[in-house]
């Protein structure tokens, strides 16, 4: 007995050494392939039948947050790139700078449109200054002619010396001589279209004095009519300097000693000057000073002044 039990402990000492054996085998085996493994992947990290790590795939949710289909999830820790503008977005821009431009556009044309309106504007009350002096002129003209004709006295100081002392205010010829009798209606027809000049209504003041020159050509206001008539010429938007000088040249001839012509003359000049005739002009200038330069014409002052600004 004692001898079988030692043959028995011999065997296990047998068995559990070889199974001791077998376990290291088996560690140096797969510490050898681990070594294989890492030297492939340092020498030739291209090869494509080396040896690769397990790809990471993104978790899947299938909840509400999950991503669309087809959508490339960053890995943790890297900034998504930036994605570039879409056409919708640079047309948008696009017409935003083309609108702004256009804003800018229509302020300028506004703002220049505010310049001529104010230079038009200077314009018109320049000429209406004018055309009042020159209706107040020939206002006074008429008083005293009026008075002259009636052998009224001038008025008393204190009177108004635009008005008359014995009639309306209604412009006269200055001589007499050189105008034919007052017609019939020829008085009325001439303070109607004087009217007009006075409400500034030139556009009518024009035709009014017209059709009173084809119904009393030779009547006692004709000359006012022609002098009126080329004053109206220079005054309508755009001036008819053609018409203004025909006006005052009939005066000049038809009528060459009535008070007007000095007026007339001075008037011929600046037409001349406004033609681009500025000798021609100069001429007429120089002829109201030689010839009405001993009166108290006003023309004569308005001359020398008109020579000494332009000459």
């Amino acid at each position: 007995m004692r001898l079988i039990s030692n043959k028995l402990a011999a065997y296990g000492l047998v068995i559990l050494t070889g199974l001791c054996c077998l376990i290291v085998q088996a560690q140096d085996y797969v510490d050898v392939e681990a070594e294989r493994a890492a030297e492939a992947t340092r020498t030739a990290p291209d090869d494509p039948y080396g040896a690769r790590p397990a790809p990471a795939y993104p978790a899947t949710s299938f909840g509400i947050n999950n991503a669309p289909a087809g959508t490339a999830v960053a890995p943790a820790g890297t900034a998504a790139p930036a994605a570039p503008p879409s056409g919708g977005q640079v047309s948008s821009q696009n017409l935003a700078n083309l609108f702004s431009q256009l804003q800018q556009l229509q302020q300028e044309v506004m703002r220049l449109n505010g310049r001529v309106e104010e230079q038009a504007n200077e314009l018109r009350k320049l000429k209406e200054q004018s055309l009042e002096r020159y209706v107040d002129i020939d206002k006074r003209l008429s008083t005293i002619g009026t008075g002259a004709a009636s052998g009224v006295t001038a008025p008393r100081a204190g009177a108004s010396a635009d008005r008359p002392a014995v009639s309306p205010p209604a412009p006269v010829a200055g001589s007499q001589g050189s105008a034919g009798a007052e017609q019939p209606g020829e008085a009325e027809a001439y303070r109607a279209a004087y009217a007009l000049v006075q409400a500034q209504k030139f556009d009518q003041a024009i035709a009014a004095f017209r059709q009173f020159q084809l119904d009393y050509p030779a009547g006692k206001y004709a000359p006012n009519a022609y002098y009126w008539l080329g004053e109206l010429y220079l005054v309508v938007e755009p001036a008819d300097l053609e018409s203004s000088r025909q006006s005052f040249m009939m005066l000049l001839t038809q009528y060459p000693g009535n008070s007007k012509v000095p007026d007339a003359l001075y008037k011929l000049g600046k037409v001349q000057f406004l033609k681009g005739n500025p000798e021609k002009a100069r001429e007429y200038l120089d002829r109201v000073i030689a010839e009405y330069g001993s009166t108290n014409s006003s023309a004569v002052k308005l001359s020398r002044d008109f020579i000494a600004e332009n000459y």
